[in-house]
């Protein structure tokens, strides 16, 4: 059966004098942009994914990436490739042949069932000729000597609630659980809550579920508690800030609280009217994945007014009164 060319170069944005430095830096870029677990549920970002990952593997090992190398030249004189209606690629000089075994130097081979399940991650082009040796039930081809644990019942897997705190989520925590196994132990497991999580959304540890060949996988589902002083909206926080009459009438610096604790004071301009939100750039929370890209955060301003004032308080605000007329 024909199977469709890859171009892989052109999958990673390099050119095909590229070295191992160039091939490295595109695909970390790539992959930093597309995984999975930066892009839950958007089908498109893991099928790219996939392609990049399938290019990394085949570029950054020397004999592959020959091998490829010697396919695409025929590719282009030809416009077809040995093989494209079924038949193996040989290829020249000593590069494995069709049906090698290799090992990953990408995501590695546990990570990818973890991502994917059970199908292969890699194109028919990529099977056809670098062969993934891919061993998820579902995959088209096993491993030799993957026979006994193909056939061993997997591990079931465990999902379980877990509550935390928007200062939790704002910065990151652990959480120590205690898990029962089928029979009757117990063991205590320390998993690490990314920041920048969401209220509903689902965390994968993998291998750490119910005992079996392979285990199962641990899914916590993560539910955010209210915090009374900020209101989430996206990335960004809203809370708001006491400001005393004569600093929002003179200006000066209030103090605003963030999430995880700390206080850094705002700057209150001259005139500022009650309810005017003013914004501290990148204070808001993180985008899961990318600590360094959060939110903003808005404090609404609360004039305090005075409310017990002495008799000289009192007759310089009149005469405050009658100079505006």
């Amino acid at each position: 059966m024909a199977v469709d060319y890859k171009d892989y170069y052109k999958l990673l944005g390099v050119s095909k004098d590229a070295d191992q430095k160039e091939i490295q830096r595109a695909f970390r870029r790539l992959a930093r942009q597309y995984h999975p677990d930066v892009n839950p549920g958007d089908k498109e970002a893991e099928n790219k994914f996939k392609e990049i990952n399938e290019a990394n593997e085949v570029l950054s090992d020397p004999e592959k990436r020959k091998k490829y190398d010697e396919m695409s030249t025929y590719y282009q004189q030809y416009g077809s490739y040995p093989g494209a209606g079924g038949a193996g690629f040989a290829g020249q000089g000593t590069g494995p042949r069709p049906g090698g075994q290799y090992q990953y130097r990408t995501v590695n081979q546990e990570d990818l069932e973890d991502l994917f399940g059970g199908d292969s991650p890699f194109s028919d082009f990529f099977e056809t000729y670098f062969h993934s040796g891919f061993s998820g039930p579902n995959a088209r081809r096993t491993r030799r000597g993957d026979a006994a644990s193909a056939r061993a019942r997997a591990g079931e897997d465990v999902e379980a609630d877990i509550e935390i705190t928007l200062s939790d989520t704002y910065q990151g925590t652990t959480r120590t659980l205690e898990l029962s196994e089928p029979d009757g132990s117990s063991r205590r497991l320390e998993v690490k809550i990314p920041a920048g999580v969401t209220d509903g959304a689902r965390i994968r540890i993998a291998n750490q579920g119910m005992q079996g060949t392979p285990r199962g996988h641990l899914y916590l589902r993560v539910h955010v508690t209210p915090d009374a002083r900020f209101t989430l909206d996206g990335m960004d926080l809203r809370s708001s800030v006491d400001v005393p009459l004569t600093i929002a009438m003179l200006g000066g610096e209030a103090p605003v609280q963030l999430p995880d604790g700390r206080r850094l004071l705002l700057r209150i301009p001259p005139g500022t009217d009650n309810g005017r939100a003013l914004r501290l750039r990148g204070k808001g929370m993180p985008r899961m994945g990318h600590p360094d890209e959060r939110g903003d955060l808005y404090a609404e301003v609360h004039v305090v007014l005075p409310t017990q004032l002495t008799d000289e308080q009192r007759r310089l605000f009149e005469a405050f009164a009658h100079s505006l007329g």
